[in-house]
């Protein structure tokens, strides 16, 4: 009778689909590609800077994707690969020693941007207005573009970085398949992020997800087992 609770319980966690908290993905080599264009802007640590809006990034030599600065740091040098860990974003993030809530509500914005303005005449404004209003949700505990420790001294795209935060605020994702977070220098499981070395980034990337109906078959082929078992005893 015990076995038989044990298979059931086994098997029933199986059916169940299984999301796991962030992990690591694994390690790539990131090259950077930044380019106008640019704001001036209050940083906390570096200050008042003049700074790039248009992040692309590309992972082991392949295609340029899109991407969004969310560390105030400095650059890796462009084009050039640094090593960097790729982590899938979710609540377990404050594993790493992260905010997670800062994390996704940054991936409903790029998300947002990807999904309605990537390709379109205006893409470069939105791009911009993407990254204004994720430096604002990363380093700021309210969003407010003229007030805190993040600040903007051009207000050309900050209507345009507001409209972003107002369509989003509502709906923020619990988790992402979509963007991963790229951080420098790399990390495994159990260490902590380190934010004040090379800039991390938010990149596009289709993060692996657990296949439900795989587990389910498999929970139920379990059962299955299970209850042969018992009568072959009987």
């Amino acid at each position: 009778m015990k076995k038989l609770l044990r298979f059931t319980i086994l098997a029933v966690l199986f059916m169940v689909p299984l999301y796991a908290n962030a992990g690591i993905i694994g390690n790539a080599e990131l090259t950077l590609y930044a380019s106008s264009p640019s704001a001036s802007v209050t940083m906390p640590v570096l200050g008042k800077v003049n700074l790039l809006l248009d992040y692309d990034v590309s992972l082991n030599g392949g295609a340029l994707d899109e991407a969004f600065c969310v560390e105030n740091a400095w650059a890796p040098q462009q084009g050039v690969g640094t090593q960097y860990t790729l982590i899938s974003i979710d609540s377990g993030l404050s594993n790493f020693g992260l905010d997670a809530s800062k994390y996704l509500a940054a991936v409903a914005v790029a998300d947002y941007y990807y999904t309605n303005y990537e390709g379109t005449a205006s893409e470069q404004v939105w791009k911009a207005a993407a990254q204004i209003a994720i430096w604002e949700i990363m380093f700021d505990s309210r969003f407010s573009l003229s007030v805190g420790s993040f600040l903007t001294h051009t207000t050309t795209y900050n209507t345009s970085a507001e409209a972003l935060w107002t369509a989003v605020k509502d709906s923020i994702p619990a988790s992402s398949t979509g963007w991963a977070l790229a951080v420098n220098p790399t990390i495994e499981d159990g260490q902590v992020v380190n934010r004040l070395d090379k800039q991390n980034y938010l990149v596009r990337y289709n993060v692996p997800v657990p296949e439900p109906m795989s587990l389910i078959l498999f929970g139920l082929g379990l059962l299955g087992l299970a209850g042969f078992a018992r009568r072959f005893k009987k």
